[in-house]
């Protein structure tokens, strides 16, 4: 096992961090409008409309009643009969009657075909709701203490063992001024050869003596013949 741990990128998990601290705040608010609003739909169905049509029951069930209480009356004080409105005041109360029975029963039923088909979906979004407050809180705890980590394993390298930052491939390089020198020492370096090497321009011989002159040199020569 290696005795040390090469860390390149502490900020990514930062910042990935950060992405699911955003993802998982946005899910849940969805979740739980999405389950709100099936409960608020429920709700709807088993009291507001329920408790709606049964009123409405019991007060059309009261005009009946009222109505039929009329017609006998009418028929008894009145030696013609019933007269036609109160008839018709009788069958308008048993119609409105009639209709919210069957209003009642429809909402009943409404109520327990929405319960039975969303409950199924109510329990995934229930599971979907567990794991954005539980599990996704224990990722985000481990991702914490994973940097925290990683931060006290870098700062505790000496700096000589702290990875070096990778160059940067935008970076341009300026040329230099100076000219380029060899890096042969003095003694490796080649010597010139004299066989093609030019004579000097100068009056002196290479030796530091005078140039020989050659008419003199000539009248030397004849003198010694």
């Amino acid at each position: 096992m290696a005795d040390q741990a090469h860390i390149g990128s502490i900020d990514d998990i930062a910042r990935f961090r950060a992405h699911l601290v955003t993802f998982v705040t946005g899910a849940r608010v969805a979740v739980e409008e999405c389950a709100s609003d099936v409960s608020r739909q429920q709700s709807w169905l088993d009291l507001d409309r329920r408790k709606h049509w049964e009123g409405e029951v019991w007060r059309r069930q009261r005009k009946l009643e009222e109505a039929r209480q009329s017609l006998f009356q009418e028929s008894i004080s009145s030696q013609r009969g019933p007269s036609s409105w109160h008839q018709m005041q009788v069958h308008r109360a048993e119609h409105a009657l009639e209709d919210a029975r069957d209003k009642l029963k429809l909402v009943r039923s409404w109520s327990r075909s929405f319960e039975n088909r969303t409950l199924p979906m109510v329990k995934q979004v229930e599971q979907l709701h567990t794991v954005l407050t539980v599990d996704m809180a224990r990722a985000l705890n481990f991702l914490n203490q994973t940097v925290a980590s990683l931060d006290a394993y870098a700062s505790r390298q000496p700096a000589a063992t702290r990875p070096a930052p990778p160059p940067d491939p935008t970076a341009v390089i300026p040329p230099s001024s100076d000219p380029p020198s060899s890096d042969l020492p003095s003694s490796e370096l080649p010597s010139p050869d004299p066989r093609t090497s030019e004579p000097p321009t100068s009056g002196r011989s290479p030796a530091g003596s005078p140039a020989a002159d050659p008419e003199s040199a000539a009248t030397s020569a004849s003198a010694e013949t």
